[in-house]
């Protein structure tokens, strides 16, 4: 039971001190002092605080207790100035994490986790910057800014067993996010396209994303760009009222800060700056070339984005040589820890057979040049991966489309005529499924997220037609909130169970994970290496390949 205290105690501070983050990034940004928005405002700064502090410390105790403690204060002084109008925003904030918390009692991480995850933080709580990490696991040689996050929640007492919590901040951020959104729908009697996807986004990633341990560096990405593709819509579907530079300067800097927190959290989702440029296509209309220069280039968000993306390419420069990796022409080959672009490009082929179910851990295809060329790796897709997470995937998106359609569709002869202004977002959505489809079909590379909007978009705008009695819609969408809490903590209740069966595991006994000795070798070796580095000559430990 002490263990369980422990966890959730410190749980809730790191959640504390991460909203004082955003109260001050809310503050100095927007000149006001609240917004659902001030969960992911805070992790973006402790993103860049990460990656710009550990270039000189490690995170140790002493540097994470000044982190984690200078935001709860933080915290605490801005919830006693402004308590009435912050008690029950924190009361419903403080309920969804207190539901996520079940996720995070498990006794057995992801197979990646233990991979390279965990040793990758372990390195950053036990050393300053260091060149050539790729060198030591093919893991580094994709670092995550979740490693860097879950750094900072290395402190006394909690030790190493919130080092995989990232995740869980992302997801009860990003729910609060959805449910206040859908909330102040209702509050406001909006029935439009937004409140639905809200909706339908919300109980898909409660029902798929159930399960914290298998997020990796993936899922938190994808349940960003829910959000991103949220409020790009909702930016333009104020057509008829007379939009200032401030609706768009709040749109930009949630639009750019949800941008950089997912290609910090894996760089592939570059490919997602179409949909940014996009926005900068679409709003042309309403603002002059003068106004989107100072959009862009005097606000806080846009320094935010920018140090957080140069950081994110420095990192993986700094681990592989590489400025993209595994993409081989943006590699530095003579440095003395680059890769060799024959590994490069090994590791490229073999991320592409990978996606495209011609690998796993028992078999490998012959000719894997062949095999991805083309398509002739279809028939073995559809028989190995699509008749089995691709298609459980779309039962679950299709009875969610299929469950709204009969809940939400009445009164035809009533129709509310407002047209959204989607089609070219959706454009894109279609156009990046069918590059996923084509270089990389594998659902966590993207296609969770792009397969549930290609459905969710059109029947959330469909649904908006029709007029809604406040009364009745109000119930059902509560219904909904609550059937998703209850499929959480279901799927989460059922796998706790089954890993007490499995391995014994009493979270009431002993709460934190399981965690071996191999998790540390990779440290130790970075150790020794780092007890016999010259630093009169060289300031940072450079690990050749």
């Amino acid at each position: 039971m002490y263990q369980i205290f422990i966890l959730l105690i410190f749980y809730f501070i790191i959640l504390y001190s991460i909203i004082g983050y955003g109260r001050i990034y809310t503050l100095i940004n927007f000149k006001y002092q609240a917004s659902p928005f001030d969960g992911l405002f805070g992790i973006a700064i402790l993103i860049l605080i990460s990656y710009t502090t550990n270039i000189f410390f490690s995170h140790n105790y002493l540097h994470n207790l000044l982190i984690i403690g200078f935001g709860f204060i933080i915290f605490i002084f801005d919830f006693n100035k402004h308590f009435k109008k912050r008690i029950l925003e924190y009361r419903n904030l403080s309920i969804i994490f207190l539901i996520i918390f079940i996720g995070l009692l498990m006794y057995k991480n992801h197979d990646d986790f233990y991979y390279y995850h965990f040793p990758y933080t372990i390195i950053l709580t036990n050393f300053e910057k260091v060149f050539g990490l790729g060198n030591l696991n093919h893991g580094f040689r994709t670092p995550s800014s979740i490693f860097y996050l879950n750094s900072l929640f290395y402190l006394p007492l909690i030790k190493y067993f919130l080092l995989n919590s990232g995740a869980a901040y992302i997801m009860g951020f990003s729910n609060f996010i959805l449910f206040e959104k859908i909330k102040s729908s209702l509050k406001k009697k909006e029935y439009d396209h937004i409140l639905f996807l809200s909706l339908a986004s919300l109980i898909y990633i409660n029902s798929s994303f159930s399960r914290l341990a298998e997020h990796g560096t993936d899922r938190s990405a994808l349940i960003l760009i829910f959000l991103m593709s949220l409020y790009y819509l909702e930016s333009l579907k104020f057509k008829n009222i007379n939009l200032n530079m401030q609706h768009f300067r709040n749109y930009f800097s949630k639009l750019a800060v949800l941008f950089a927190i997912i290609v910090s959290l894996k760089a592939f989702y570059l490919i997602y700056s179409v949909i940014f440029l996009l926005w900068f296509y679409q709003i042309r209309e309403y603002l002059n070339f003068r106004q989107l220069s100072n959009l862009i280039f005097k606000s806080y968000s846009s320094y935010l984005f920018i140090s957080i993306f140069l950081f994110t390419i420095f990192t993986i420069f700094s681990n592989t040589g590489c400025f993209i990796y595994p993409a081989s022409f943006t590699c530095v080959e003579n440095l003395n820890w680059s890769i060799p672009l024959q590994q490069i490009d090994q590791m490229h082929l073999w991320y592409e057979q990978w996606s495209k179910a011609g690998a796993g851990p028992n078999f490998r295809v012959e000719n894997p040049e062949i095999y991805i060329n083309n398509f002739n790796w279809v028939d073995n897709w559809i028989k190995n991966y699509f008749f089995t997470k691709v298609s459980d995937n779309l039962l679950v998106i299709i009875f969610i489309s299929l469950a709204f359609i009969f809940l939400f569709s009445f009164n035809l002869n009533t129709k509310n005529n407002t047209k959204p202004n989607y089609k070219l977002f959706y454009s894109s959505i279609i156009l990046l499924l069918l590059e996923w489809f084509y270089n990389h079909p594998a659902l966590r590379y993207g296609g969770y997220t792009l397969l549930a909007l290609t459905f969710f978009i059109p029947i959330s705008i469909y649904i908006s037609k029709f007029k809604f009695i406040p009364k009745i819609i109000n119930k059902k969408i509560y219904l909904i909130l609550i059937l998703a809490t209850i499929i959480f903590m279901t799927k989460n209740f059922i796998r706790i169970n089954k890993e007490i069966n499995q391995y014994s595991y009493n979270p009431f006994k002993s709460a934190f994970f399981y965690l071996n000795k191999d998790g540390f070798i990779l440290k130790d070796k970075v150790k020794n290496k780092y007890e016999n580095w010259n630093f009169q000559n060289k300031r940072y430990l450079i690990i050749t390949n």
